[in-house]
C-alpha cells in the first residue's frame, strides 16, 4: 500500500477516534449537567426545609417563653395561696384552742355553780357568788358563739383556699407539661436543623465539585471540537428573539414551585393554556430529532437548532413532522392537546442550552 494511503487511513482513523471521544465527552457533560441540576434542586429544597425549621424553632421558642411566664406566675400564686392557707389554718387552730379553753372554763364554772347551789339551797339564800358565776357563764357562752362563728368563717376560707390551690396546681402541672413538650420539640428541631445544615453543606460541596468537573470537561470538549474541525455552537438564532410556539396564558412557570403541604416541584419549562387542536409552530429553524410519544410529555417533538439550543414541545394531540425533518421558523409542527401528564389543554414548552433547561420566556419576541 502506498505511504500516502496509509497516512490517509491513519488520519481518518484518528478523526473517527477523536469524534467518538468527543461524543463520549459530550454525553458525560450532559450527565454532569443533569447531576448538577438534581444537586442544586436538592440543595434548594434542603435550604427551604432548614429555613422552615428555623421558623418553627422561633415559633416554638416564643410559645415556650409564654408558657414559662405562665409557670412562673402560677408558682408565685401557689406560694401566695399556700401562705394564706397556712395563716388561715394557724388562726383556725388558735380558734379551736380558744373554744376548747372556754368550754373547759364553762365546765369548771358549772361545777362551781352546782356546789354553790348545794350549799345555799337549803337556806334559800341567793348568794352573790351564784349571780357572778351565772353572769360569767353567760359571758363565756357569748364568747363561744362569737369564736364559733369566727371558726366557721375560717373553715369556709380554708375551703376556698384549698379549691384555689387545687386549681393553681392543675394549671401549673398543665403549663409545666406543655413547657417540657416545647423543650423536647425545640431539641428535636435543633437536631433536625443540624442534620439539614450538614446535608446542605454536603450538597454544596458536591455542587462545587460538579461545577468544577463540568468546567474542566467543557474545556476538554472545546479542545476536542477544535481538533476535530467541528464548529463551536454559535448560540445565535435566525433572529434576535425566537417565536412563540403558541399564543396563550402561561399556567405553569419555569423553575421551582411550592405546592400544598410545603411540597416543591421543579418545571424545566413552561405550560401555555390553549384550546385543544391549536397550531404549534417551530420557534426557529432546525432539525427534528425526536417525534413520538414520550412518558409524561405525551406526544413530543424535539428540535435541534444547530446552534447549541434545543426546543421541546409536549402534550400534543397530533405530530405533523417526523424525525430528521428540516423545519423553518413559524412552521406548524403539531397540534396541541391533553396527552401525557397534562391536566388541561395546553402546550408544554422547554428551551435547552447544551442540554440544560433554561427559562425560555426572556428569549421570546
Amino acid at each position: 500500500m502506498p505511504k500516502y494511503l496509509i497516512l490517509i487511513v491513519l488520519l481518518l482513523c484518528g478523526m473517527m477516534l477523536c469524534a467518538d471521544e468527543l461524543d463520549d465527552k459530550v454525553r458525560q457533560l450532559q450527565q454532569l449537567q443533569s447531576q448538577l441540576e438534581t444537586a442544586e434542586r436538592k440543595a434548594k429544597q434542603t435550604a427551604d426545609k432548614r429555613k422552615q425549621t428555623d421558623s418553627e424553632i422561633q415559633r416554638t421558642s416564643s410559645l415556650k417563653r409564654i408558657t414559662d411566664q405562665n409557670v412562673k406566675k402560677y408558682r408565685s400564686e401557689e406560694r401566695v395561696v399556700r401562705d394564706s392557707l397556712s395563716e388561715v389554718q394557724r388562726r383556725l387552730v388558735t380558734a379551736e384552742e380558744r373554744i376548747d379553753g372556754l368550754h373547759d372554763a364553762q365546765n369548771a364554772e358549772l361545777n362551781m355553780l352546782l356546789r354553790v347551789d348545794r350549799s345555799y339551797s337549803p337556806r334559800r339564800i341567793s348568794h352573790r357568788d351564784h349571780r357572778y358565776l351565772q353572769s360569767l357563764m353567760v359571758q363565756h357562752k357569748r364568747d363561744v358563739d362569737i369564736i364559733s362563728g369566727y371558726r366557721a368563717a375560717l373553715m369556709q376560707s380554708q375551703e376556698i383556699h384549698n379549691a384555689e390551690a387545687a386549681r393553681i396546681k392543675r394549671d401549673l402541672q398543665k403549663e409545666s407539661s406543655q413547657a417540657r413538650r416545647y423543650s423536647n420539640q425545640i431539641s428535636k428541631l435543633n437536631n433536625e436543623k443540624k442534620k439539614l445544615s450538614k446535608e446542605e453543606q454536603a450538597l454544596q460541596q458536591n455542587i462545587a465539585k460538579l461545577k468544577k468537573d463540568a468546567k474542566e470537561l467543557e474545556s476538554l470538549i472545546n479542545r476536542l471540537i477544535a481538533d476535530s474541525g467541528r464548529e463551536l455552537p454559535s448560540y445565535e438564532f435566525t433572529q434576535i428573539k425566537i417565536a412563540w410556539p403558541v399564543k396563550g396564558k402561561i399556567i405553569r412557570k419555569f423553575g421551582q414551585e411550592t405546592k400544598s403541604y410545603n411540597t416543591s416541584v421543579v418545571s424545566n419549562g413552561i405550560d401555555i393554556a390553549v384550546r385543544e387542536g391549536t397550531n404549534v409552530v417551530a420557534v426557529d429553524d432546525g432539525e427534528v430529532i425526536f417525534s413520538d410519544r414520550y412518558g409524561g410529555q405525551g406526544k413530543l417533538i424535539i428540535i435541534d437548532h444547530k446552534n447549541g439550543y434545543f426546543s421541546l414541545y409536549g402534550y400534543n394531540s397530533d405530530l405533523l413532522v417526523s424525525r430528521n425533518a428540516t423545519v423553518k421558523r413559524g412552521q406548524v409542527i403539531a397540534r396541541s392537546g391533553v396527552t401525557g401528564s397534562a391536566a388541561e389543554p395546553s402546550l408544554h414548552f422547554e428551551l435547552r442550552k447544551d442540554g440544560k433547561a433554561i427559562n425560555p420566556v426572556p428569549y421570546f419576541e
